[in-house]
């Protein structure tokens, strides 16, 4: 979920070792228009082994959304339209470059508009 004007967090595990990892994007699309683009280096963005898991190797990359990232995301009358889809691209040491599946998630409005 997201909602607009606000901050939160999106966590995102990936089956690999952060040292594995040599760069990735998280990418934001609404309406099949790019909203956000951040890359590993972005400030707000985080890559961290998953402390969670010691079964496997996997690692959290959290992407730090502030007020006006989630501003950006329009919200509409029409339900369907107020769907954001984030995809994760990376590319490990080896030069293997992977995707992750599209991951849906809902656009929330609010009722007093900007930030705060």
């Amino acid at each position: 979920m997201i909602v607009r004007g606000t901050t939160s967090n999106q966590n995102f595990i990936v089956p690999m070792s952060s040292t594995d990892i040599v760069n990735f994007y998280v990418t934001y699309m609404q309406n099949n228009e790019v909203v956000l683009d951040k890359g590993k280096d972005a400030e707000g963005v985080t890559l961290v082994d998953n402390s969670e898991n010691t079964e496997t190797d996997s690692s959290k990359i959290t992407v730090h959304l502030t007020q006006e990232d989630t501003l950006k995301f329009k919200f509409y009358p029409a339900a369907e339209r107020n769907i954001a889809v984030v995809q994760i691209r990376l590319t490990d040491s080896n030069g293997e470059a992977y995707a992750s599946e599209p991951i849906h998630k809902r656009i929330f409005g609010v009722l007093k508009e900007g930030v705060i």
